[in-house]
């Protein structure tokens, strides 16, 4: 894994390849990186510029700024086609895939102002890129990300109201859990986002259910925990045990996230 030469400016990317180590925030570890391979080259590239016949597989990315401290990434990969790709930002991980042109937009909730955004392609190559998203000052924001064959959905309990992750929309104002991640890939990676205004969590009770399955029962699955506030970023990895085979169907209820998680008794 390498790292690139001089940082990547705003609206501009940057493919990595060769040996060297990766920029910290887009690194990607244990069973994420799977089936990722070394990465090849280093091509820094205007995300405007047009390609040329020599750079006609060169990916090529565009990010900007969305209401609700959200960023828009648009990926252009013309010789990814239809392919697996990761997407990373400060700590959060999920899968995507790329449409028969090899493009793919995506909406990807802001953890920092100044967000660095890494895309990791099915043949090796890594396309970061920075932005600037302002509004993040204003939000907080919790996530949680898991991999196959993991099966979770966070819930958020504000009074009477029970919240759950719904698909990223442009809106003035962030969803309150946004449900990222491609199901339909090999080896996928999911997470759901909790946002809320102000400097914390505030009174909101936030909960995982993780459904047992036959694939997960038995086995300790793996977690990562993403808290952002006051322009600070907080990331951590949580092993899970699931029941041994038998309770499949059954919800194990993880409890008080956003602190340590506590987990409560299948239902």
């Amino acid at each position: 894994m390498v790292a690139a030469t001089e940082r990547a400016e705003t609206g501009s990317t940057v493919v990595l390849g060769g040996s060297g180590t990766v920029p910290k925030s887009a690194s990607l570890t244990g069973p994420s990186a799977r089936g990722l391979g070394e990465l090849v080259s280093i091509t820094p590239v205007a995300a405007s510029s047009p390609a040329s016949g020599a750079d006609h597989c060169s990916p090529r990315m565009e990010l900007s700024a969305a209401p609700g401290a959200m960023i828009l990434m648009s990926l252009s990969a013309p010789c990814n086609r239809n392919e697996r790709i990761i997407v990373r930002h400060s700590g959060l991980s999920f899968t995507a895939r790329t449409e028969n042109s090899g493009g793919a937009r995506v909406l990807i909730p802001a953890m920092k102002a100044d967000a660095m955004v890494a895309v990791y392609l099915s043949d090796a190559h890594l396309v970061l890129g920075n932005v600037a998203v302002p509004d993040m000052a204003s939000y907080t924001r919790y996530a949680v990300a898991w991999e196959w064959p993991a099966e979770l959905e966070l819930r958020a309990t504000d009074g009477e109201k029970v919240l759950v992750g719904t698909v990223p929309t442009f809106a003035d104002e962030p969803q309150r859990i946004l449900s990222l991640g491609a199901a339909d890939v090999q080896s996928p990676i999911r997470a759901n986002v909790y946002s809320t205004r102000g400097s914390d969590l505030g009174t909101v009770d936030l909960t995982g259910e993780v459904r047992i399955t036959p694939a997960s029962c038995g086995r300790t699955l793996r977690l990562d925990t993403v808290f952002s506030a006051h322009g600070e970023v907080t990331v951590q990895e949580q092993d899970v045990a699931v029941p041994l085979c038998g309770t499949a169907g059954d919800i194990l209820l993880l409890k008080n996230l956003g602190a340590a998680p506590k987990l409560a008794t299948p239902k």
